[in-house]
């Protein structure tokens, strides 16, 4: 059975690549920037943001294809394999987005509204569907407070430091507060820790490479997806 859905996931991957690629393209531009729609070398309009290279020009204007397609395979066919319970839909659909709002924080240091704000509803319709096929209205309940305590808590450090955590990292706080909630308080503590130590770590090594200073900037966003994302492999079922 793990292998089986494994397999489906790594399939639903490779189906949702170009849906990562396109958001990629369209959204890794400043924040008060409107969505990218046109070739960057010639302003040829593109049809398709899912297209790797401009067609007038022969551009490349996103991502290497088979880049985003790969990464999604891997991630959900990790999930397929770890996570054989109604919530697998749930964590598949919020690793695709994820992949996306990583690569795009580790472009243009932003996480979009455009992705972050709907997680919330849709991620709790899926959560409640799992909820209701298992019978366990707990564990739906946990993940709902585990998202508000987790973007509370990262609003709090916002506005402590401000400058050092962006409200796109709260805003993504909170789904990923309600995936880990499922799972339990204990993979909260654990994905948010590893976050901060796993950016900690690198910055410390640019910095004894001399590949970035005191006061250089690193987006938090790809480490909460990370580190989430590993606790869930680890501890899907608590």
């Amino acid at each position: 059975m793990h292998l089986t859905t494994a397999a489906a996931g790594a399939a639903a991957g490779l189906l949702a690549g170009p849906w990562v690629r396109a958001a990629v393209f369209r959204l890794s531009v400043p924040p008060d920037a409107p969505q990218r729609t046109a070739c960057p070398r010639c302003g040829s309009t593109l049809r398709s943001a899912t297209a790797c290279r401009c067609p007038s020009c022969h551009e490349r204007v996103a991502m290497h294809c088979g880049v985003t397609e790969i990464a999604s395979a891997a991630v959900l066919g990790a999930l397929g394999y770890a996570v054989a319970r109604p919530e697998l839909v749930a964590f598949a659909w919020l690793a695709v987005l994820c992949v996306a709002l990583a690569t795009i924080d580790l472009i243009v240091y932003r996480l979009p509204d455009r992705l972050t704000l709907p997680a919330y509803p849709v991620l709790a319709a899926l959560l409640a569907g799992a909820a209701l096929v298992n019978s366990e209205p707990g564990r739906f309940l946990r993940a709902l407070l585990a998202g508000a305590a987790l973007a509370g808590g990262y609003l709090v450090l916002a506005l402590i430091r401000p400058g050092h955590l962006g409200l796109g990292d709260v805003k993504l706080a909170g789904p990923l507060g309600m995936a880990l909630g499922w799972a339990g308080w204990q993979s909260v503590l654990l994905a948010t820790v590893l976050s901060f130590v796993l950016c900690g770590l690198l910055g410390a090594v640019l910095l004894a490479v001399r590949r970035a200073g005191p006061r250089t900037a690193l987006p938090l966003g790809p480490f909460m997806v990370y580190a989430t994302f590993v606790v869930l492999l680890v501890t899907p079922g608590q």
